[in-house]
């Protein structure tokens, strides 16, 4: 008889173990240190499935986050780390955690719940893609012309927490962190670990000045060992910046310096559609821009919830230029200065509210609606 229940805090290291016999090589078992948030001690809102044992066979790690869009904030839950058992597949075990978490989800108050996977057991039960993002992809020949920089680069110093914290919270959309979480998050560095990469983080000043004006964090690859034999090839090394802030020509001056302090052949950089200044910034450049979806999916723990969290519900502001309805069954009814339209089912709603380019906006007169969010896989990453 297998029991769904939540976890309990005395229950993490087996969470935590389980999940390292799925995602880890024997020899870096790091589940545990990479994503502290879902293993370490605190109010646990993972859920599993236990054998009558109190075994745990089946992991699914949940947990709350402030989402910053704009002047609105939204309440959500991250999942990810879900994994089962070998011998327990099969059973639908995981297909009931997640009708468990999307309840525990609802009942908090949450709006959404941000999935770090798109498998069809999320996107059977509604999860989605979502938002928009510029992929920029950089060569090391188009950074280096991009030509000299008035700025100072180093390596972010302790002594620097408090200005790169709150760099990190001055953008348009951003996950809200503590000082204890940011510095967590920077060591725990989950997304470079899954890369096999390693975490670097800059920052840039004004010559002869002691503010910090820009940062930015990097998933980068190892260095080339030195035991490299005379004629063997190096592999090119690329590298991610997963976060920044700051002045847009600080920013890119941040990503041509650590292409040449790490000998970097390329860098990618996700910039959110609400970024439109770097964006403009890195096309003018010669960086190629692709679009591409947020990471991960998306899915509504409540319509309502979000509607009324983006402060677009029309009860709440009544003379806003475009706004919801809520009516039943997820059905919601969009106001806008040209007419009402029907907007049928969560799927068209997460598709107006983080799209600003959704197919649903036919009508070119129609302001968008859509809200920022900030890059899901980034430095947060669950």
């Amino acid at each position: 008889m297998i029991q769904i229940r939540r976890v309990h805090t005395h229950e993490l290291a087996q969470a935590a173990e389980l999940a390292n016999d799925i995602f880890c090589e024997q020899e870096y078992r790091h589940m545990e240190t990479s994503f502290p948030t879902l293993f370490h001690p605190g109010i646990s809102h993972s859920y599993g499935a236990f054998t009558e044992q109190n075994r745990l066979v089946s992991f699914m790690g949940l947990v709350p986050v402030k989402i910053r869009s704009g002047q609105q904030i939204l309440s959500a839950f991250s999942i990810g780390a879900v994994c089962t058992h070998p011998d327990y597949r099969g059973q639908r075990l995981a297909g009931q955690l997640l009708e468990r978490c999307r309840q525990h989800a609802t009942e908090s108050g949450a709006s959404l719940m941000f999935i770090s996977g798109d498998r069809s057991l999320y996107t059977r039960a509604g999860s989605q893609f979502f938002g928009q993002i510029h992929q920029a992809a950089m060569s090391s020949n188009t950074l280096s012309s991009w030509g000299p920089s008035s700025w100072e680069m180093r390596d972010m110093r302790a002594e620097d927490i408090f200005a790169v914290h709150a760099l990190l919270q001055s953008r348009p959309a951003y996950v809200q962190m503590s000082l204890a979480e940011l510095q967590q998050m920077i060591e725990a560095a989950p997304m470079a670990h899954i890369r096999g990469q390693h975490l670097h983080i800059r920052v840039a000043t004004v010559p002869g000045q002691r503010g910090i004006e820009a940062v930015s964090i990097f998933s980068l690859p190892e260095e080339p060992s030195h035991s490299t034999e005379l004629g063997d090839s190096i592999p090119e090394r690329s590298g991610q910046a997963l976060e920044w802030a700051g002045p847009h020509d600080a920013v890119m001056a941040l990503w041509q310096d650590a292409a040449s302090v790490y000998a970097l052949a390329s860098l990618t950089a996700p910039i959110p559609w609400q970024e439109t200044s770097l964006i403009q910034a890195a096309k003018e450049s010669g960086a190629i821009l692709s679009i591409i979806q947020n990471g991960g999916t998306v899915m509504l723990a409540s319509g309502s919830a979000l509607i009324s969290q983006t402060e677009l519900l029309d009860d709440l502001a009544p003379d806003a230029p475009v706004r919801f309805s809520v009516e039943s069954n997820n059905q919601y009814t969009f106001h806008t200065p040209q007419g009402t339209y029907p907007v049928n089912g969560d799927a068209e709603l997460c598709s107006l509210l983080f799209d600003p380019s959704s197919s649903l906006l036919q009508n070119q007169n129609i302001p968008s609606p859509a809200v920022p969010l900030p890059y899901m896989y980034g430095l947060y990453f669950i």
